[in-house]
């Protein structure tokens, strides 16, 4: 089991003793940071797709513009 030593003075933050780390022992704090991290990889992903979706959308542009133009040659 770790142990943990508390740090004089500041009761926001405690020492785990084995790996000498700093933990944050305020949760609401730590659930906070969590929901930041959660929206903005949800920020990522939704970026990313909407490039995709632009990238398809272009390559369909491309072969309806080729399409036309086989259609017109052949007219």
């Amino acid at each position: 089991m770790t142990e943990i030593i508390s740090i004089e003075n500041r009761e926001d933050i405690v020492r785990d003793a084995n790996s000498k780390a700093i933990l944050k022992t305020d949760l609401s704090e730590k659930k906070s940071w969590y929901m930041r991290k959660q929206r903005n990889n949800q920020i990522t992903s939704n970026k990313n797709e909407i490039n995709n979706i632009r990238e398809e959308l272009s390559e369909i542009k491309t072969m309806v513009k080729e399409i036309k133009n086989i259609l017109k040659v052949s007219e």
